[in-house]
């Protein structure tokens, strides 16, 4: 995977937790992403606010690949990730620690 992306898109990406196996009965099912579409161009410095529980680390599992989408896209120079493994995609994930915040 090229290093040295210039667009980085989410497009219209979804995943929902809970529900059974093809909708029938279970859990209800709670969209933790509903279509969150986000383009980011090389050099750009972004930031994901936003209060507890609102998609944030989602958002970030998903692009990682540590969480499948259960919608939508995302495509690193108009080729689409979201159907690789975590290892092919050049990204890295820290996970939270209040000790990086000092």
């Amino acid at each position: 995977m090229n290093q040295n992306f210039n667009t980085l898109k989410l497009d219209r990406v979804t995943r929902r937790f809970g529900g059974a196996p093809g909708g029938k009965g279970g859990a209800p099912v709670h969209a933790a992403l509903d279509g969150l579409t986000l383009d980011i161009t090389r050099g750009e410095f972004i930031a994901l606010l936003g209060p507890s529980g609102c998609g944030k680390s989602t958002a970030l599992n998903c692009m990682a690949g540590l969480m499948a989408l259960s919608d939508g896209q995302i495509l690193l120079d108009d080729e689409r990730i979201d159907l690789l493994p975590p290892e092919q995609r050049g990204f890295g994930m820290v996970f939270q620690n209040y000790a990086l915040f000092p």
